[in-house]
């Protein structure tokens, strides 16, 4: 497919609008009635033999990220190694501060019994929670096996991590016996560190994903490394604040009858439609807002099978997940198989992504550069003087 400017000298009417597709540039004459004008016209060649392409199906895209990753299996490393160090490695644990978090979730006199039911349970959860977590999981911004981290991820769009499957796991025990463990007291130190961690992961995931990308197509012409880290963790924190606004209001309103019911599907569209930012950054070099505006337009035009895709890809972790990985012990060498299993499936699935968008995002611009030729074939009219 060819795209040639065409450059005519033309005169127009003052005010006057050609049809679409025609960009037009003039100075205007001041007491003059008409004027010079360039109009420029672009034109699409598609060669009449040319066969409409095709948009990539939900299975060709699977099926081409596993070829790719196993064409290229050390593609799985980083999620491996990262399982590795987090299972075997220290841990830095945080159970006096979460035990204190829990213990000041005071419950009102006179509280609804609903709500007073959920806090209970909120903290008897945080109790579980603080035994158990490590605070070197913050590294991985896409972990495996936590409760709707799939759709957690879409809203923040970090999805651009290192996948983990010990980071949602959080064992404790390991097979050469109990995993180190070093309490952190200081709760500014804890945030320091904490958020270092996440600034740290980001930039290790897009690394990742850069590697991937390449994979997925070796001709694809990447940015730099730090522009693209910067990016991502600018577009983190938008995307954290943006749901933190949401479940905000979405608190708020729940006491409202049927509003919290559609509360989830609202976030999950919403999360489709900003699924495919990353993508944008790291493979075709756009900044954010364009990345943003990218994503929403190819989603746009393929909502039901971009969600179809995301869906499977959900399903195919959390069924793995929860009834696959979980049944090897947290203190068996089994174990490291889930660990391997869950990083080339993870990986597998980050290529599956790109080849879809891609995909689906070349087949919108032939479709689109086909509406475009055939406007600009249209040829102005011009008033009689």
């Amino acid at each position: 497919m060819e795209i040639k400017k065409q450059v005519n000298q033309v005169e127009i009417h003052d005010k006057q609008v050609l049809s679409s597709g025609k960009s037009v540039i003039w100075r205007a004459a001041e007491g003059k009635e008409k004027v010079p004008a360039v109009v420029e016209s672009y034109f699409v060649n598609i060669p009449d033999n040319q066969v409409e392409p095709k948009p990539i199906s939900i299975l060709s895209a699977l099926v081409a990220g596993f070829d790719r990753i196993a064409a290229k299996p050390l593609l799985i490393l980083p999620s491996l190694l990262l399982d590795l160090f987090l299972w075997f490695g220290p841990h830095l644990t945080v159970p006096s501060l979460l035990h204190a978090a829990a213990a000041g979730l005071s419950i009102p006199a006179g509280a609804d019994p609903g709500i007073t039911e959920q806090l209970a349970l909120f903290r008897e959860a945080l109790d579980l929670f603080s035994e158990r977590y490590n605070l070197l999981t913050a590294f991985s911004t896409l972990p495996g096996g936590m409760p709707f981290n799939f759709l957690f991820a879409l809203l923040t769009s970090v999805s651009v991590g290192i996948p983990s499957l010990v980071a949602g796991r959080m064992p404790l025990l390991t097979p050469l016996g109990q995993t180190s463990q070093l309490e952190i007291l200081d709760p500014m130190f804890v945030l320091s560190l904490w958020f270092g961690l996440a600034l740290a992961g980001i930039g290790a995931g897009a690394i990742f994903h850069r590697l991937v990308a390449q994979q997925v197509d070796p001709e694809a012409e990447l940015g730099h490394l730090w522009r693209d880290w910067m990016k991502l963790v600018l577009l983190a924190v938008g995307g954290y604040l943006l749901t933190v606004v949401v479940l905000t209001i979405g608190m708020l309103v729940a006491a409202i009858d049927g509003l919290a019911y559609i509360a989830l599907p609202v976030l999950f569209v919403a999360g489709v439609y900003l699924a495919f930012t990353p993508h944008g950054i790291i493979r075709y070099r756009l900044g954010i807002w364009n990345a943003v505006k990218q994503s929403i337009r190819v989603v746009r035009f393929n909502f039901f099978g971009s969600s179809g895709y995301l869906l499977t890809a959900f399903l195919i972790m959390w069924v793995s997940t929860s009834n696959v990985w979980s049944l090897a012990q947290e203190d068996s060498w089994i174990f490291a198989l889930a660990i391997m299993g869950h990083a080339f499936i993870a990986t597998m699935l980050i290529a599956g992504s790109y080849v879809f968008f891609q995909g689906r995002k070349d087949w919108l611009e032939w479709q689109l550069a086909r509406i475009v030729n055939v406007l600009n074939q249209e040829k102005p009219e011009f008033p009689d003087e």
